[in-house]
């Protein structure tokens, strides 16, 4: 891509979303200078973004009371504080949800595997899922395939991967094993990511949130790639995931789940603990009430206080003003990025996400790239494998900016592309 063509494409980008990026600009300013100085291009929040120093700062606060007083007794008097990042998590996913629906795991696939395993279903139960299903939980639904009958179903998509309403509406749901088209109330289940972890597309949660609750049908929804980054209230989904490291901007090592209502009290025990189950007074082992059957003991509280702090800033930040900065940041770089080096942008110039795939020239193996632009260019992305999800054909590299990136990182990126 040459000089020319790149200033083309930012002035085409400015006309079209001026706006956007008018409110953007000192959104990012404060995000940059809340954050430690970085010395590399960092385009990967979708694998891990960069916290802030007071959100490092919150982490160390507290391993500093685990040193003084004991790490059980940090956690006791940080109950406020992990009480509102529960709070905090529940005001991002709601309306509806508390608190008290809401409690931390070690991360989403955890999270996720902990929820499905104890998923309530009935021999021969049929799962609607996507082909764009992240590997992990993946192997998850297959897991409890064979341990009992199920059929895990694929939800019509179209060409990018987007669940096809209208599909699902006229014709319905194939099942091989059922010989026709099924309707969605013939579903025991529904799972699927909000946003995939390999593509930059958003599927149409709000709707099949509304037709799975017409139809009765459980819809557990992972937001490990939405929650931070696009809206996720008014979904209405039965039960969540997601993780504390991506969007979010919160440390490793903390995820969350969520489950709507009494729901709770039908789900089993995945891994049963002196966490999870009590004893009734017959002496018999029973699951202890709520989600509390689905909690984890040992953790990195110090995790969970820092994920508090980077809640507290999001929400301070106007969440429709990130969310914004973040899709204008992504389409800025799918123009500037399609074409460079021979790369193509695998989504729509419009996508609302800030997830950027690209679809490697003949013979060229992203993995290498990203190592080489990381050593040569000091610019930090991820290479997809094609074992992350089922639509894959092939490796692919991720590109991902938050609200403190700035656009002309994109352009950086494409002229290292192009070498």
């Amino acid at each position: 891509m040459d000089a020319t063509a790149s200033r083309q494409n930012r002035e085409d980008l400015t006309d079209a979303a001026a706006g956007d990026h008018r409110a953007g600009t000192e959104l990012a300013r404060r995000w940059r200078a809340a954050r430690p100085p970085c010395a590399v291009t960092h385009l990967d929040a979708a694998a891990a973004a960069r916290p802030s120093q007071a959100t490092l700062d919150a982490q160390i606060a507290h391993l500093g009371r685990e040193g003084e007083r004991g790490a059980y007794v940090a956690e006791v008097e940080a109950g406020e504080v992990l009480h509102s990042a529960r709070a905090a998590l529940a005001d991002l996913m709601g309306p509806g949800l508390g608190p008290d629906e809401v409690t931390f795991h070690h991360s989403a696939s955890t999270a996720f595997a902990a929820l499905l395993t104890a998923w309530p279903l009935p021999a021969g139960a049929r799962i609607g899922v996507l082909p764009s299903e992240y590997g992990s939980n993946a192997l998850v639904l297959e897991a409890r395939t064979r341990q009992a009958p199920l059929e895990l179903i694929d939800l019509p998509v179209d060409p990018q991967g987007v669940i096809d309403l209208d599909v699902l509406d006229r014709v319905g749901i194939p099942s091989p094993r059922a010989g026709r088209p099924l309707a969605l109330d013939e579903l025991d289940l529904v799972v699927f990511p909000h946003v995939p972890s390999q593509c930059g597309i958003v599927q149409p949660a709000v709707e099949i949130g509304r037709r799975c609750a017409a139809a009765g049908v459980p819809l557990v929804l992972d937001v490990a790639q939405s929650l931070g980054q696009t809206g996720v209230s008014d979904i209405h989904a039965s039960a969540y995931v997601g993780t504390s490291r991506k969007w979010l901007c919160g440390p490793r090592g903390t995820g969350f789940l969520a489950v709507r209502g009494d729901l709770a009290e039908r789900i089993n025990v995945a891994v049963p603990s002196l966490y999870s189950m009590g004893r009734g007074r017959d002496g018999r082992p029973i699951p202890l009430p709520g989600l509390a059957r689905l909690g984890i003991g040992e953790a990195s509280v110090a995790s969970r206080a820092g994920l508090a702090q980077a809640l507290s800033e999001l929400l301070a930040s106007d969440p429709p003003l990130v969310f914004a900065r973040i899709v204008y940041l992504a389409s800025y770089g799918r123009r500037v990025l399609d074409g460079a080096g021979g790369w193509r942008v695998r989504e729509r110039p419009d996508s609302p996400t800030g997830i950027v795939t690209l679809q490697p020239p003949s013979g060229v193996d992203p993995v290498a790239v990203r190592d080489r632009l990381y050593r040569q260019d000091a610019i930090l992305t991820s290479a997809i494998p094609v074992q992350r999800s089922r639509d894959l054909e092939g490796p692919v590299l991720r590109v991902s900016a938050h609200v403190y990136n700035d656009p002309a990182e994109f352009e950086r990126l494409a002229e290292a592309l192009d070498r």
